[in-house]
């Protein structure tokens, strides 16, 4: 359900009749400590039945840069500090504290503008019998779905007695630095769990051109909108806030910019769509089903930035994504506060 953020990443802005560029000033041999607190509240329904389900996770991770080209873009590593994930009786789904530098590890690009690149992702994955955490890769969507892990041997850190949260037999932290192949086998519980919070990433990307105090922007990207407007403009620091819509009655083909700035406001009217099209019945209900499909995605956000330093400060918000489709409802709350310490 997570991956709904990335749709966020889409609809950053791009003008340029502002004041600051912000930019990020990525340094080699430097290592920069997030944590994030994350709740998610899930709730599914189906043939008559609801359950609800609860995932409290806290997590404490590294980037360190290893290089950085003449671009900005820096090439390095995340690796995990600390990981715990509680379900909604309180019982640690799994827990993993003060891990070894590098134990477990996730290699990553980042740009200037704070676009992350993934070959592989960590992941726990779910089952009744247990929880893996796994080194999955990552598909062209940017997620890694199902079907790379079900059934398949993956590299697996380690594996956790869902009872009790606790490492089965053959694992330890000492040895948590070389994952081994495990078949790992979903089921209709089964859970996909982001170790570290890519999603969150998504939110330490930055606005293209140059921003100023009071600008606002509205991006529409097919059903869903993006409002931003920058709260806070020093030489010190930037707060930018972000809303997110879904209209199911939208073109999900088309797109519009409209905003307000202290030079007047703009109106690039909408791109794109069907509008116009010849559709035949079988199109109409390809893009209908494909509508009804989309998660509705509704939330607020703040991030805050570092402009002396050019780093992400924080982010904290509430987004709300719901699937109602085939008699199967399911929407997932999150409550996150994701930070720099």
């Amino acid at each position: 359900m997570k991956s709904i953020f990335t749709i966020i990443s889409l609809c950053v802005f791009a003008f340029h009749s502002f004041a600051i560029e912000l930019n990020y000033k990525w340094k080699a041999n430097s290592a920069y400590t997030y944590g994030a607190t994350i709740t998610d509240n899930i709730s599914t329904s189906m043939m008559g039945m609801n359950v609800q389900e609860k995932y409290l996770t806290t997590v404490d991770f590294v980037l360190a840069i290893s290089s950085v080209d003449a671009q900005g873009t820096a090439t390095g590593t995340l690796y995990l500090l600390n990981f715990n994930v509680k379900d909604s009786k309180g019982i640690s789904v799994a827990s993993l504290l003060n891990l070894p530098k590098n134990a477990v590890k996730s290699e990553v690009k980042v740009d200037r503008k704070g676009n992350f690149t993934f070959l592989k992702k960590l992941q726990l994955v779910t089952t009744s019998t247990s929880n893996a955490l796994v080194y999955a890769n990552v598909n062209k969507n940017g997620g890694t779905a199902g079907a790379e892990v079900d059934g398949e041997k993956v590299e697996v850190y380690a594996e956790f007695d869902p009872k009790t949260g606790k490492m089965k037999a053959g694992y330890s932290v000492s040895t948590i630095a070389k994952p081994k192949k495990v078949t790992v086998k979903e089921d209709e519980q089964s859970d996909e769990i982001d170790i570290i919070p890519y999603d969150l990433l998504q939110f330490l990307i930055l606005p293209d051109g140059d921003v100023k105090l009071n600008d606002k922007i509205e991006v529409r990207a097919g059903l869903y909108t993006v409002n931003e407007t920058v709260k806070t403009l020093t030489s010190a620091q930037a707060v930018i806030g972000q809303k997110i819509s879904t209209d199911k009655n939208a073109d999900m083909f088309e797109g519009s910019a409209k905003g307000e700035t202290d030079g007047g406001s703009f109106d690039m009217g909408s791109f794109g769509g069907t509008d116009g099209m010849d559709l035949d019945t079988e199109d109409q209900a390809a893009i209908a089903t494909s509508n009804a499909m989309a998660p509705a995605i509704n939330g607020e956000l703040v991030s805050t930035f570092d402009v002396v330093n050019g780093q992400f400060i924080n982010s904290k918000g509430v987004i709300t994504s719901t699937i109602d489709t085939m008699g199967v409802k399911m929407t997932c709350t999150t409550n996150f506060d994701f930070r720099k310490k």
